[in-house]
């Protein structure tokens, strides 16, 4: 019997546990009250020096309210836009707060590690929502065999401006004034005589509209065949880091086709599994644990204050789901499934 096929029967118990648990889920998110749109999360900073705005928890909050799991190719191929805006303003030393005559508050930093060729500033309103975050990129890509990052070149610099549905095109003004502000050393470049040719420019500004609701991650990411019913383990609100299938990586596209070395199940007695997909979440460890716990009818879980271990048999196989909380970087969960089931104790 093929695995694919004993994943559909694996799949029909999975699917029947998740329709059962939806109810309860539904009755926790509870719709907001029409005609008001939830409340969008505030950035108030106190006076003086600045945080490093990336590991600033408001700020965070504000960016994941802004952003969601929508991805694209910025500063990153298909990345989360939450992950490329966040390393965009991760300078240690110079966040820089920009009190605009009408009230508003340009917040702003930059990749160090690219000496400020990739860069970001969030343009708040009078109360500290974000209207606008301007992102300086390159549009980068993975392109050639191997596979390797290719960006645009610095005098052919992008401002993207995301933006908030209904957002007038000149309210993004300070967005690119601050954006022709070239960093310390690339103003060095572009001051030089031989080198300011190739020094970094704005040579185009778009404009792209935020949208929070879009998934995390799509089909694409997942094995070939993945089957349909066991869709419910991977969480809508999250993003796939890695997928394997039969021992071999199917994402990301610079892993395709590699052989995926699992010590974890050779160290432990197990089987190799058939099925990986590991995955980012930042909802809170505990929602995501009782997200889990209510969609997974029957399985045994274990968990102390950073880590919990779900695991069972479904149909003819079994799964693992194990869950880890790394703070900043988000909740990490590893989902595994075998086509037969594992031996008591593996």
């Amino acid at each position: 019997m093929n695995t694919l096929s004993t994943y559909r029967r694996l799949g029909g118990l999975l699917l029947w546990a998740a329709c059962a648990a939806m109810p309860a889920v539904a009755m926790a998110k509870a719709a907001p009250l029409p005609g008001r749109a939830p409340a969008a999360q505030l950035i108030v900073l106190p006076a003086g020096p600045l945080p490093r705005l990336s590991d600033e928890p408001q700020v965070r909050a504000a960016l994941f309210d802004f952003f969601g799991y929508a991805r694209g190719s910025y500063t990153d191929d298909d990345g989360l836009l939450l992950e490329q805006a966040i390393e965009a303003i991760s300078e240690r030393r110079d966040a820089t707060r920009t009190q605009l005559p009408d009230g508003r508050v340009l917040l702003a930093s930059m990749n160090d590690r690219k000496q400020g060729r990739e860069r970001g500033a969030l343009l708040l309103d009078k109360r500290g929502a974000i209207i606008a975050f301007g992102l300086v990129n390159g549009h980068c890509r993975l392109q050639g065999q191997p596979l390797a990052k290719v960006c645009k070149p610095d005098p052919q610099a992008v401002l993207t401006v995301f933006h908030r549905k209904g957002m007038l095109v000149g309210e993004a003004a300070p967005l690119l004034a601050w954006a022709r502000q070239l960093p310390p050393m690339l103003a060095l470049i572009a001051a030089d005589d031989e080198a300011g040719g190739d020094g970094q420019k704005i040579a185009s500004v778009e404009y792209v509209l935020a949208q929070p609701a879009l998934p995390g991650w799509n089909r694409a990411q997942l094995p070939s065949g993945f089957p349909s019913a066991l869709l419910p383990l991977l969480l809508d609100k999250s993003t796939v880091l890695t997928s394997a299938g039969a021992g071999v990586f199917s994402f990301p596209l610079s892993l395709r086709g590699k052989k995926q070395n699992n010590v974890l199940d050779e160290a432990e007695g197990r089987p190799p599994r058939d099925l990986e997909v590991a995955l980012r979440s930042y909802d809170s460890f505990d929602s995501v644990v009782e997200l889990y716990r209510k969609t997974i009818k029957g399985a045994r879980l274990q968990r102390n204050e950073r880590t919990a271990y779900l695991h069972g048999d479904l149909g003819q196989g079994s799964y693992r789901v194990y869950i880890r909380n790394t703070g900043l970087d988000g909740v990490m969960i590893d989902v595994a499934l075998w086509q037969k089931k594992l031996a008591a104790g593996q």
